[in-house]
């Protein structure tokens, strides 16, 4: 079949717009896959970049984290072992130091009445150990046993106490330590304390 001089033009120019538009579709693919590629790249760059920080702070990082390790040993040496927090040791390293004032009554304070940022968390290593006592004394006694459980050669602490005159309900607005510290007499008080410690699994 001949074609005529139209129909050749016709035909060219349909061949021409399909280069055309093949042409550009396979640039815009192009253009769109060197984008990527472009993204890529600057990201393997942040990457480098971070990594060279990293890299430079390695050296300090070990430092940091020998100085760590030593305060761990520094705490773990000042620290009670497991078995002197159990509660006849525990009572009785107490009971040392009780002076004039009576212990009428010792007991474990439970992981569950622990406040939500004194609970023991998961894989923690240093595990905190509270003992609440009840006491007769005088508070000039009182003072004098707080002193001796606060310069105990393993880490001890007094977390609170309340002192209420003799026969007081507990929770009948006991005087404020302050208070009772600054009136201080020779009159035998009812004295709570909470004592605690921590033992280190290494």
């Amino acid at each position: 079949m001949k074609l005529n001089d139209k129909q050749k033009c016709a035909v060219i120019i349909v061949i021409l717009v399909l280069g055309i538009f093949g042409v550009g579709t396979l640039t815009f693919l192009k253009f769109r896959e060197r984008g990527d590629l472009h993204k890529k790249l600057q990201d393997y760059l942040r990457q480098e970049q971070d990594a060279a920080v990293k890299i430079k702070r390695i050296p300090e990082l070990r430092e940091q984290r020998d100085r760590l390790a030593s305060t761990v040993e520094e705490y773990a040496d000042i620290l009670p072992p497991e078995g002197h927090v159990q509660h006849d040791a525990f009572v009785n390293t107490i009971d040392s130091y009780r002076g004039s004032v009576v212990i009428r009554g010792a007991e474990y304070v439970p992981q569950a009445e622990l406040r939500r940022d004194d609970a023991p968390v998961e894989g923690e290593k240093f595990i905190r150990h509270r003992y609440r006592f009840e006491l007769l004394g005088t508070v000039p006694d009182f003072t004098a046993f707080v002193n001796k459980i606060e310069n105990h050669t393993r880490f001890l602490k007094v977390d609170a106490f309340t002192i209420r005159p003799m026969g007081a309900p507990k929770n009948a607005g006991a005087m404020s330590p302050e208070r009772e510290l600054a009136n201080a007499d020779n009159e035998v008080k009812e004295i709570d304390v909470v004592v605690s410690t921590y033992t280190y699994k290494g």
